[in-house]
């Protein structure tokens, strides 16, 4: 016998739940058999030893989590809302399908990165000369190039894996008779900026910080802590607060895809804006001033306020760019 369909709201979190359980134990296995069942398991644990692979192993899982949750809530509201419906005849069915589909392209996404490594890999090793005078032996430059081409991969397998995995889930169930779509609010808006804004920041963290790891060493686990955790978090509570208050009331036809583009807007304005203000205090002090401002923990602080204020900024002027029609229409109809 069928089930009724669920409230409005379940099923999407339902669906992202699962998804997210998944991941976790997905990338659980893949650490623990690294650590105690691979070829290099005794390497491996003496890296996993030190407090920067603890603290950016945490900030990839947490990374991969919300990308996976995010995609898994917003195809399937999409989904809903294009079919008119607020849920399916069978839930369970279509979780356990989506949890069946998401464990291969887990598997397969991970054999696909195994195998793009080891292309790129072999390509560079095979032009090592090439490389090394085009992008130098050490520096940024070299590092970003040796590692954003595969982060960028991994992103987007992970982005068509959870798209993949609902699209199918989908087709073993039928949506509800005539229940009405799950309404798209100002909240979910704000909060999609939030998390895209907070996966961009998460991604830039671990890139510089195995661009500044590979040149400082630090036993401190809090400083990892405050870098890639507390940060963060902080991050995330005060875009989704800047969000939650100049996104518009009604937003009409606007979906996910702008509140996607204006999380993307925030983060890349808020890093314009600093790197430009970063060079001109750089060539207004002289380097004995830059010396001691950072050896003083206020410089830190101050930097910290400067940079939320700037993300603060971003996410003000994102929302006026991206929902000013919206703006246009409630201040005709309040008129």
């Amino acid at each position: 016998m069928n089930t009724p369909p669920d409230h409005p709201k379940s099923l999407a979190w339902r669906l992202t739940m699962a998804a997210i359980g998944l991941q976790v134990l997905g990338t659980a296995l893949l650490q623990a058999y690294l650590m105690l069942a691979s070829p290099m398991a005794a390497q491996m644990r003496e890296i996993y030893a030190r407090p920067e692979m603890l603290a950016t192993t945490g900030v990839q899982l947490a990374a991969g989590c919300i990308l996976v949750g995010l995609v898994t809530w917003c195809t399937t509201q999409r989904w809903l809302r294009r079919h008119g419906a607020s849920g399916v005849d069978r839930p369970g069915r279509m979780t356990a399908v989506l949890l069946a589909l998401s464990l291969v392209l887990f598997v397969l996404n991970s054999v696909a990165q195994a195998l793009l490594q080891h292309a790129f890999y072999s390509f560079v090793v095979a032009h090592k000369e090439w490389v090394d005078n085009t992008f130098g032996y050490y520096g940024p430059t070299r590092i970003l190039i040796m590692g954003l081409p595969l982060k960028l991969c991994s992103i987007l397998l992970v982005i068509v894996d959870s798209w993949l995995a609902v699209r199918i889930a989908a087709w073993s169930v039928r949506p509800g008779e005539a229940s009405g779509a799950p309404a798209y609010l100002p909240r979910h808006a704000a909060w999609i900026a939030a998390l895209t804004l907070l996966l961009w920041q998460l991604h830039g963290a671990l890139a510089l910080g195995g661009y500044f790891a590979s040149y400082m060493r630090s036993a401190e686990l809090l400083e990892y802590a405050l870098g890639y955790w507390v940060l963060p978090a902080l991050i995330l509570a005060l875009t989704a607060w800047v969000c939650l208050k100049r996104v518009p009331q009604t937003l009409g036809t606007a979906g996910f895809g702008r509140a996607i583009a204006h999380g993307t807007f925030a983060f890349w304005m808020a890093q314009a804006l600093g790197i430009g203000l970063a060079v001109l205090a750089i060539r207004a002090m002289t380097w004995d001033q830059l010396v001691r401002a950072a050896e003083t923990s206020a410089t830190t602080v101050a930097l910290l306020l400067a940079y939320g204020a700037l993300l603060a900024l971003g996410c003000h002027v994102g929302a006026k760019l991206f929902y000013r029609r919206h703006d246009a229409h409630q201040d005709a109809a309040s008129a």
